[in-house]
């Protein structure tokens, strides 16, 4: 099995072919194993209700100028998402489901140890 990108060129290309060939024989008689990535186990973010949004803010206590900052966005962003009347992205909404699992954890990343 090839274990580094070969470059094709017209000298190569039919040994390139008949050793592709002979892989895909090998991998379909169970001789060879392919790697995979799991990229397809990601998951979608979290859909955020409005009231979801705003339970999640006041249960962390703090205004929706503190829950601008936290997601680089304007404070007239959040009253629209807590409104209803702008949906989160799906950036913020994956931050958001961060937030909801370990607030602790996530503050403690984005807060400026520094600062006081």
């Amino acid at each position: 099995m090839a274990t580094k990108k070969e470059k094709v060129t017209n000298k190569n290309f039919e040994e390139l072919l008949i050793k592709s060939a002979s892989e895909a024989v090998d991998y379909s008689k169970g001789k060879i194993s392919l790697s995979s990535r799991h990229s397809s186990l990601i998951s979608e973010p979290p859909k955020y209700t409005k009231t979801k949004i705003k339970k999640i803010r006041t249960e962390l206590g703090v205004s929706q100028a503190v829950f601008a900052k936290i997601f680089g966005e304007s404070t007239s962003a959040i009253q629209h998402w807590e409104q209803g009347t702008r949906n989160m992205s799906k950036s913020a909404s994956r931050l958001l489901g961060l937030i909801e699992k370990d607030p602790k954890t996530v503050f403690g990343l984005i807060t400026d140890s520094e600062a006081s």
